[in-house]
């Protein structure tokens, strides 16, 4: 039995919500290992499922975290005990707020220590930038991108990823975003607050629309992402943060936004020769080749210099609500980070 530190959703609510606990791990089994994390990444999916918004959370009290780095401490079986003391980074299902966990061996990379710090703010960030652009829009060459949410850690990855394959770029973010997305190197960034972006995508394409889009939006904002799709063009939806723009669930609030959504006709579909794509990367079932294949380019790309993760902040784990809070604010630039350092 490991003892930890972890912190628990206690019930659905407020950031406050959110509490360190003393916390044990069973010893891993064969296929699995313990790694004493140093960071754990926080996404939006941990929002949604701290305010009751996630369909596949656990139900509370339960451990949040979906990604985390740090050193192996544990092997399930004699014939891995040579991986103790190897940095890993990888995807954990849940439990990943926590100074330990119990995490399968196939779902980790092993990297340089030297990475630990920036290594937790990848895997889910920038392999759902990638699976969504390369594996199922097949992005190419000066087409056109529309990114939302593009100050955020996906929006940031997608940044770095279509800028190596030589894409043009839109985004929408909060215009005090705005001048540090240029100094990424990304000219046409909308204000989605003040402006309309449908009608702004249009202007800057000469009226043709992006060829792809992700959209994190989801509600009502979907439909103007469709709207604004090139003929050929290929919308992805993988979020729904329209539903959470405060820090507590708000019925009358997201109702409007989830009857809002556009329903898709495959007739109209085909008549404009669109294509609408989901992705959620934690329910991957069949393919976990590909997030084995994807991850390790990533990490190679991350040597190479191709990709550079920002940090906006590092917070202690015990800080976690404090983060929560912070993200909810909109008031970071790049990912959060959790540090779990006994």
């Amino acid at each position: 039995m490991t003892k930890c530190q972890s912190i628990f959703v206690t019930k659905h609510g407020v950031p406050d919500v959110l509490k360190l606990k003393p916390d044990s791990l069973k010893e891993p089994i064969i296929g699995e290992v313990c790694v004493k994390i140093k960071y754990s990444g926080i996404n939006f999916a941990d929002i949604m499922g701290r305010m009751g918004l996630y369909p596949t959370a656990p139900k509370p009290p339960y451990v949040p975290g979906f990604e985390i780095a740090g050193i192996i401490e544990k092997t399930g079986e004699d014939s891995t005990k040579n991986l103790v003391g190897r940095a890993v980074v990888g995807l954990s299902r849940f439990h990943g707020y926590s100074t330990h966990t119990n995490v399968p061996l196939n779902q980790l990379f092993f990297i340089d220590e030297k990475w630990l710090n920036v290594a937790a703010a990848i895997p889910v960030n920038y392999l759902t930038a990638y699976f969504m652009m390369v594996h199922q829009a097949a992005i190419r060459e000066n087409e056109w991108f529309l990114i939302h949410g593009i100050g955020g850690g996906v929006g940031i990855a997608a940044i770095q990823i279509a800028q190596h394959l030589g894409v043009k770029i839109i985004g929408t973010c909060s215009g005090w975003k705005h001048n540090q997305i240029h100094e990424m190197g990304v000219e046409h960034v909308i204000d989605y607050r003040s402006e309309n972006f449908k009608d702004r995508v249009l202007e800057i394409t000469d009226g043709n629309g992006a060829d792809v889009i992700i959209d994190s939006l989801g509600g009502k904002a979907l439909k103007d992402s469709y709207g604004c799709l090139a003929e050929f063009g290929r919308l992805i939806s993988y979020g729904f943060s329209k539903a959470a723009p405060g820090t507590k669930k708000n019925i009358l609030k997201i109702i409007p936004e989830y009857l809002g959504m556009p329903k898709f006709n495959p007739m109209h579909l085909m008549s404009k020769n669109k294509g609408v794509f989901g992705f959620h990367l934690g329910l991957i079932q069949k393919r976990q080749d590909l997030v084995k294949k994807y991850g390790s380019l990533l990490l190679k790309w991350l040597d190479d210099g191709i990709i550079s993760p920002k940090v906006d902040t590092i917070f202690p784990l015990e800080k976690a609500a404090e983060a929560h809070q912070y993200i909810s604010d909109r008031n970071n630039f790049g990912k959060v980070l959790l540090m779990a350092d006994e």
